[in-house]
């Protein structure tokens, strides 16, 4: 196996990684930009890099079966997002909004969305007995939800998974600001504008007055060690290279302390899109009668699959530059999602549980950086009423 690397992608002229909507027929065409790169564009790009030093040191080119073979044993392993605020020394871990998560108008804490047992079958048709006993998140308040910010700062993030209250002013951390960048081509011969030729897309900012945002990397490649640049997304657009502490992808120690009185029930919170065969259902579970029973990676015995907060699946797909064709489409989970678990014998989780599935990778595609969850505690509402 080869050895772990941490780096840090750190864009310098933003992002620019389109999702797979087609072009809009209107103002010569506009591309629009994912939130964040997907895990196998990252993956490309180190890819490219690495396959690039190897030919620089080798002095020849690859052909096509050359970087099919050879760039095969480069494997990203765990995935962070980064920011740098002003004022701030090193790097901060940032995470998606977390999808049992709400608030309401005028107020200031977070709700936390606390599955319980279905009271009522749902609408659809009731062709899977274990998916109708799913519990279900329960709301009374009357007043209206409002949008959360869709990343959260590591203490906040931290804090909800302990299971500790967090208020909307933790929240602070923005969002990378889209920019519209125009392109048009240029008639070399008039040296004037060529109208089926102008477009637009959007850029992600991961420069700004308040700090920066980058990319945290855990890479599995063969020698040469990657340094200096790579180019990622569309449009090549550079980012630097710099080597990253392993403590950035360690388990938080508050969170291993929250868990050694031992948790009854655990929330799994994806933090990369996660790609399973049944869709929304993670592989490793299988329906017997009215429950799901799985395994979870590192965690002896089988659990139990109470609740699943999924959010509207992504439409995951890319360009081989080997083949120069397109990926296959993929319908992945959306990072934010959570599952809910509990053991059959209600036996708690205990923090050795936990360090063992922080950033551990469950589904297809995991040697892409797919699938990355992390474990928060869960005190189920009630028992299962069967």
């Amino acid at each position: 196996m080869s050895p772990a690397r941490h780096l840090a992608l750190v864009p310098r002229d933003g992002l620019a990684c389109r999702d797979g909507r087609g072009w809009a027929p209107v103002g010569g065409g506009r591309g629009h930009a994912l939130d964040w790169p997907w895990p196998s564009t990252i993956l490309g790009a180190l890819r490219t890099a690495w396959g690039r030093a190897v030919e620089a040191r080798e002095g020849r080119r690859f052909g096509p079966q050359d970087w099919r073979e050879r760039t095969q044993d480069v494997r990203l392993g765990r995935l962070l997002v980064l920011a740098s605020r002003s004022g701030q020394i090193g790097w901060q871990r940032v995470w998606p909004r977390p999808l049992d998560a709400t608030a309401f108008e005028g107020g200031a804490e977070i709700v936390r969305l606390d599955p319980v047992p279905p009271a009522l079958a749902t609408l659809g048709r009731d062709e899977d007995p274990a998916r109708e006993a799913l519990w279900r998140p329960a709301m009374d308040d009357p007043r209206k939800p409002v949008t959360l910010p869709a990343w959260w700062p590591d203490e906040a993030f931290r804090a909800w998974l302990r299971g500790a209250a967090v208020s909307t002013r933790e929240l602070s951390l923005r969002a990378p600001e889209r920019r519209l960048q125009v392109h048009v081509g240029i008639r070399a011969e008039t040296l004037t504008a060529e109208e089926r030729r102008l477009f637009s897309e959007d850029v992600l900012e991961t420069v700004e007055r308040s700090g920066r945002w980058a990319i945290g990397a855990e890479l599995e490649a063969p020698d040469p060690p990657l340094t200096g640049l790579v180019t990622l997304g569309a449009d090549k657009r550079l980012a630097a290279i710099e080597p990253l502490g392993e403590q950035l992808f360690a388990p938080p120690e508050d969170l291993l302390a929250a868990f050694r009185p031992g948790a009854p029930g655990l929330r799994l919170l994806v933090v990369t899109p996660a790609c399973f065969a049944e869709g929304w259902l993670p592989d490793s579970f299988r329906a017997e009668g009215e429950v799901y029973r799985g395994r979870l990676p590192g965690i002896e015995g089988e659990v139990i699959l109470r609740a699943a907060f999924v959010g509207r699946p992504l439409a995951v797909s890319g360009w081989d530059l080997v083949t120069g064709r397109p990926k296959r489409t993929d319908r992945m989970v959306p990072p934010g999602s959570v599952f809910f678990v509990e053991r059959p014998d209600r036996h708690p989780f205990a923090a050795e549980d936990a360090r063992k599935l922080w950033l551990a990778a469950i589904g297809g595609r995991t040697h892409e950086g797919f699938g990355r969850i992390v474990p928060g505690i869960w005190h189920p509402s009630r028992p299962d009423p069967c």
